[in-house]
């Protein structure tokens, strides 16, 4: 199967547009739009993203939130598993 090659005027049908650099992915929010902000590759990729396309604008900051942060809970102990004996070994039958 051929890529799917998309130009200025088959992207009408496009919501969104991804472009890879080495520094991140920078996201292009619609069709016609001359560029996209680049959201880093290190970004927490738990963080929430707005999917309003005005606030994708490359002037603007990366429209999204911090990830909530983890409350490490205590660790319960629970029942101390009983060793497992080993099976007794039988000659092979040939």
């Amino acid at each position: 199967m051929p890529p799917l090659l998309y130009t200025e005027r088959t992207a009408s049908r496009l919501s969104w547009g991804y472009v890879l650099h080495p520094a991140g992915i920078e996201v292009i929010s619609a069709p016609g739009a001359a560029r996209g902000p680049v959201v880093a590759w290190g970004t927490d990729p738990r963080a929430r993203f707005r999917d309003t396309t005005s606030l994708w604008a490359p002037d603007r900051p990366i429209p999204a939130t911090t990830p909530p942060k983890t409350i490490a809970r205590a660790a319960t102990p629970g029942p101390t598993p009983s060793p497992i004996a080993a099976a007794p070994t039988r000659p092979r039958a040939h």
